[in-house]
This record gives structure tokens, C-alpha cells and sequence, in this order.
């Protein structure tokens, strides 16, 4: 997510370093400061002034589009780290790949990696509103993570929308109309809609310098006229939009059915661009934060290096990031920040074992933030394909410990304790408290289906993992949720022909001489646990388990009486009820041994998991064909 500016020349001096793979490094001794607020790190080379500054607008801002934006309002909003540097040389330095000639320069950018929130921002840009491009990237912050599959042109547009944001006074001035933009419109043939609506990141008109601009004209022209058109009208055409495609109708269809004519809107457009009378939104401004709330102080060199790899760490470029911040550890080797970040840059790299080694040395510099130790549990549990660890649990239980609005850490222990088969229930719980602190992530809702999986609750993890698709951001997130879904099918598969093979090895052994009836079609004893195997009818008959229903969960009723078998089931979906014949009825199976004096009569409290006949389609009643006695501690409640 990016803003592009006016375009310029190289230095030639920085690409001859950046042609000899020579690191970009903060300016040394440009006396680096550090103002923090109660939701904003800020770190500037353009004076304690400036700093401050940046700081009490962002909290300003930051209480306006809560309050503004629901998805905001309703979850805890990261800290944010900005790094507003004074002029255009400063921004080059943080983004040298963004001087590669034809490649459109910005004057500022948001990125995010495991939780750790960057923006950065040039302060010399001018114009009526200098921040203008901070709370476009703000917005984004606010947003990303809740709503991951917009698409680019309402993404964009709506952070322009929202960056046109001014605190006068007492009042807010939002919506305010762009006057270059809309110059630079009136006299530009328009980009045909149906275009603009499947820019993706990787498209010229987001990433080459000569296209760049009227697409963020026209999506920021656009998102404003469908704002107010709808407040005027009266519809909701744009909620409509943005509706369905979080719901995963494809773009297309979306417009379609919530815009209606494409070339209509776009004569529309045309004359609204045109016609030069745009509205803007007046409201009440929230209270300046007290100067009390921000600290401000100097900062060594070692720790300006440290902030930027932390950025181009984030910005996803770990081999910008890691000599910059080797360079700020060589400067200062007991900065826990350098280290903090070296993790997040080699574990981003694939380097599991440099991960490990960077976050437990910020862990042993007294580090408290829980990025070292989810990276180090996270590079552990990557690089030994989950095997069992208890670091791993340790290192997430204080990650959770040490910020419980942080996701992450809940996923992975949710799949550390699944992947044991440990404490079910508790995976659960946390994976859907990672889901609920973070739903735009694809990542989360998968460890949800994962634990729902390993609980064989196979059909809600086959529904979580199809939302997850559904509402995939990107190819590589599709594939992650395909890749659960032909494993969770393999699963199911395995299941039904291992429950199976124990129904005809146990028919089989109740047919042997002596052998002891534990499963087969069941009738029910004179005396609990000692009726003799010739007193029980068996059959060897195979049984099509995909034609049938399942449930598990606890049995809260179990009867025997006119020579039939009755049970109800406590499950996850509701209560079962479910019948058979008490000789040549349900066949009966337990995961380890029966308990002793068991009876199929006297099953009330036991965990289960039934395989029938519906009764009809959807019907939580039926005949029951086979129930497998289960571990009660590893059985959902």
C-alpha cells in the first residue's frame, strides 16, 4: 500500500553504493529521535519538534477513524511504528528499490510481518494537509488486518478518502476534495472500470511511474462519489460492494449486482470529476492527548539502524534488512531491538536457525516484547516440523502472557497442542481467540480447522477451511487453505477405512473360539461384562460409513427396553437421538479396551462417536450403525 509522489532523480554516489550490494544505512549522527504515545512509536531525524507533533496528530487521528470505521472500533488496534523522516534523500535510503529507474517513487508506505506494524513517511512533501500521506498509510493499518481480499482500487481509495483528513481546531474536516487530483483527472482519459476494479499489486497501473497517479486519482474520484452519493440518495451501493467481496463473490458479480451498468458509472464519474463540486464532512475534533503522554528521547545511530532494517524487514526485503541491522548490532551489541528484528528478518528469510539464535539473544538482553519469543517458538516449530518441545509452549505462553491482543502467538499454540492431540478444548479456545483478534487472516482460521480436524469434527473443519478460502488475499493464502483441504480429505478417508478394518477385525475375533465379544452387532448381557461370545448374534457384513451421518460427543441418556437399543448424544451440532435393535443392531467399538462391567444399555456420560442413518436429510435422529467408545479427554465438551 503505497502513495506516489512527484518523481526523482538517483544520487549518483548511493547507486554506485547500491550497485556494489553496499547496505543503505540510517544517516549517522542526524540526531535521531524517539517520541512514544500510548499507540505510537515515532522516530524522526527531523527534530523533537516534528516528533511530538507526529505524535499527538496520530493519536488525534487515530480516535477519528475508530470512531469512523466500525472494524476499528471493534478491535484493538496495533502500535504502530512511523518512521517520518525530514526529506526525500532520508526516504531513499529506507526504500532504495523504489529508485530503480521507471519504478515509481512514494513518499510513503504501511507494512506489516508477524504482528509488527511499520509506516513510513516524508515530512518535506508540502501541501495544504503535510499529513496527508500518514493517515492514508494509517488507515490502512486499522484496516489490513480485519479486511484482507479488498481490492486494490477500494484499498486505495478509501485510504485517500480517509487521508484527506484535517484536525482544525475543534472541528474535523473529512472527505476534503483533492484539487490536483481532480485537475489531474478533468484532462486525463479515465482507466475503463471494469480495468480498474482487477488492479492487483503486481499490475503497472500500482507500480509504474506513469500510471501510478491516475489510478490513485481515479480510485480515491470514485470511492468519494460513491460516499456521498449513496449519503444523498439514500442507497448503500458501496457497502453492497464492499459486502460481497468480503463475503467471496467474485469481483465481477460484485460490481454487477451493486453498481449496476459499468459505463453508466462511468459517464458519471466523468461529469462528477468535471463538474469540480465535491462535498467534504465537518464533526466534532476529539481532544489533543496531554504532552505528558509522549516521551521523547535522543537516539543512538545503532538504534535508527535498528528501527529501519525493522521496517524493510516488514516491507518483506530481509536481505535489505539484515546487514543494516548486523550493522546496528556491530555498533551496539546489547540492543535487544537489533536482535528483536534480526529474528523477525531471518526467520522471514527462511533462515530458522538464525531466527532462533537472534531472538533468544534479545530474550537474554531482558527483551519483554513477545516478538522473540513467538519468533523463537515459531522458528522452532518450523524448523522441527512440530515435533514435541517444551520451549515452545513455554516461549507462546508468555508471548501471550506479555500482550494478549496479540494473534499469533494463540494459532500456533492452538496447532502445537493439536498436533499432540493435548488438550483439545484448549486448542480450540485458542485458535478462535486468534480468529477473533485477527479475521481477516487466512493463517488463523486454518488453525481453527486444523484443531476441529484433530478433534474429527470433519465437516466444521471442512466449512472453516472453505470461508478461509474464500476469503484468501492472495494465490499463496489459497494454496495454504487447498493444502489443509486435501489433507482434511485424506484424513476423513483414512478414518472411515480404519474404523472399517476394526469392525471386521473385531467380527472376526468374536467369531474365534473364546474370543471375547467387544464389537460386532451387540446384545445385551444377562450381567454386565460376562456374557459369553456363542450368546451374541455377529456379523461380519462390511458397513458403507460415507453413507452416513456422524456426530460426537457425550452420551446424556442410554436405554435398552422391546428389544431395542436407545442413546442420545450431546453434540456440537445438537442432540442426536438414535435407536437399534439390541441383538443384530449397532456395531459397538472403544479406541483402547471396554471399561469393565461395560453395557451398551448403560452408556449415559461416556464420549462417543456414532456413525447412522438419518432419519431424514439433515435429521439429528436415526439408526445407529457403529459407536466407538473415545478417550473422554479427548473428546469435545
Amino acid at each position: 500500500m503505497t502513495f506516489p509522489t512527484r518523481p526523482s532523480a538517483c544520487i549518483a554516489a548511493f547507486a554506485l553504493a547500491a550497485a556494489m550490494g553496499v547496505p543503505a544505512r540510517a544517516d549517522k549522527h542526524q540526531n535521531w529521535v524517539e517520541a512514544r504515545s500510548p499507540n505510537f512509536i515515532v522516530v524522526s531525524n527531523a527534530g523533537e519538534k516534528q516528533a511530538r507533533k507526529t505524535a499527538v496528530q496520530f493519536e488525534q487521528i487515530r480516535a477519528v477513524f475508530r470512531e469512523a470505521l466500525p472494524i476499528a472500533s471493534a478491535h484493538p488496534s496495533p502500535v504502530i511504528t512511523i518512521l517520518a523522516v525530514k526529506d526525500q534523500d532520508s526516504m531513499r535510503k529506507l526504500a532504495p528499490e523504489d529508485w530503480v529507474k521507471g519504478h515509481a517513487h512514494h513518499s510513503g508506505w504501511f507494512a506489516f510481518a508477524m504482528d509488527q506494524y511499520y509506516a513510513a513517511v516524508e515530512l518535506d512533501i508540502g501541501g495544504d494537509n503535510p499529513y496527508e500521506t500518514l493517515y492514508h498509510e494509517y488507515y490502512h493499518s486499522l484496516t489490513v488486518p480485519y479486511i484482507r481480499n479488498l481490492p486494490v482500487w477500494l484499498a486505495e481509495g478509501l485510504a485517500e478518502f480517509f487521508g484527506h483528513t484535517e484536525v482544525q481546531g475543534k472541528e474535523v474536516l473529512m472527505g476534503e476534495p483533492d484539487r490536483a487530483r481532480m485537475a489531474q483527472l478533468a484532462g486525463t482519459r479515465l482507466i475503463p472500470l471494469d480495468v480498474l476494479f482487477k488492479v492487483d499489486h503486481a499490475s503497472p497501473y500500482y507500480n509504474e511511474q506513469n500510471k501510478t497517479s491516475i489510478f490513485y486519482s481515479e480510485s480515491w474520484a470514485l470511492t468519494h462519489y460513491l460516499f456521498f452519493h449513496d449519503r444523498e440518495a439514500h442507497t448503500h451501493s458501496l457497502d453492497d460492494y464492499l459486502n460481497a467481496i468480503v463475503q467471496g463473490v467474485p469481483e465481477d458479480q460484485a460490481a454487477a449486482k451493486s453498481f449496476g451498468d459499468l459505463k453508466k458509472l462511468q459517464a458519471t464519474l466523468a461529469n462528477y470529476v468535471s463538474g469540480g463540486l465535491l462535498y467534504s464532512m465537518r464533526g466534532p475534533a476529539p481532544a489533543k492527548i496531554p504532552d505528558s503522554d509522549v516521551h521523547v528521547r535522543q537516539i543512538s545511530d545503532a538504534e535508527a539502524e535498528a528501527y529501519s532494517g525493522g521496517l524493510m524487514a516488514a516491507r518483506n526485503r530481509p536481505a535489505d534488512a539484515i546487514p543494516v541491522l548486523k550493522a546496528a548490532i556491530h555498533d551496539d551489541p546489547k540492543l535487544p531491538l537489533a536482535y528483536e528484528n534480526l529474528a523477525l528478518a531471518d526467520f522471514i528469510s527462511g533462515d530458522h536457525a538464525g531466527a532462533t539464535a537472534a531472538a533468544s539473544q534479545a530474550i537474554a538482553l531482558g527483551s519483554k516484547v513477545p516478538l522473540a519469543y513467538f519468533l523463537r517458538a515459531y522458528a522452532n516449530y518450523r524448523g522441527n516440523l512440530g515435533a514435541e518441545n517444551p520451549q515452545i509452549e513455554s516461549d507462546l505462553r508468555q508471548a501471550i502472557a506479555a500482550n494478549a491482543n496479540f494473534a499469533p502467538p494463540y494459532a500456533l499454540l492452538a496447532s502445537y497442542l493439536a498436533n499432540r492431540s493435548e488438550k483439545l478444548d484448549e486448542a480450540l479456545a485458542l485458535a478462535e481467540k486468534a480468529a477473533a483478534l485477527q479475521p481477516g487472516s487466512t493463517g488463523n482460521q486454518i488453525a481453527v480447522a486444523q484443531v476441529l480436524a484433530r478433534m474429527r469434527r470433519y465437516d466444521d473443519a471442512q466449512l472453516v477451511a472453505l470461508r478461509a478460502r474464500q476469503g484468501a488475499a492472495n494465490p499463496q493464502e489459497q494454496q495454504e487453505a487447498d493444502r489443509f483441504l486435501a489433507y482434511l480429505q485424506t484424513v476423513r478417508q483414512y478414518s472411515q477405512q480404519r474404523a472399517q478394518e476394526r469392525i471386521e477385525d473385531q467380527a472376526s475375533a468374536a467369531s474365534a473360539p473364546g474370543g471375547r465379544v467387544v464389537a460386532s452387532e451387540v446384545a445385551t448381557p444377562s450381567q454386565p461384562g460376562s456374557a459369553p461370545a456363542s450368546s451374541v448374534a455377529r456379523s461380519t457384513g462390511r458397513i458403507d460409513l460415507s453413507s452416513l451421518a456422524q456426530a460426537e460427543g457425550t452420551v446424556t441418556a442410554s436405554e435398552c427396553g422391546d428389544g431395542e437399543l436407545r442413546i442420545q448424544v450431546s453434540s456440537k451440532s445438537g442432540n442426536v437421538q438414535l435407536h437399534g435393535k439390541q441383538v443384530g443392531g449397532p456395531a459397538i467399538m472403544a479406541q483402547n479396551d471396554f471399561p469393565a462391567g461395560f453395557s451398551p444399555c448403560s452408556m449415559k456420560g461416556m464420549s462417543v462417536q456414532v456413525w447412522y442413518a438419518p432419519d431424514g436429510a439433515g435429521s439429528l435422529s436415526g439408526t445407529a450403525r457403529l459407536i466407538e467408545l473415545l478417550d473422554k479427554e479427548k473428546t469435545p465438551q
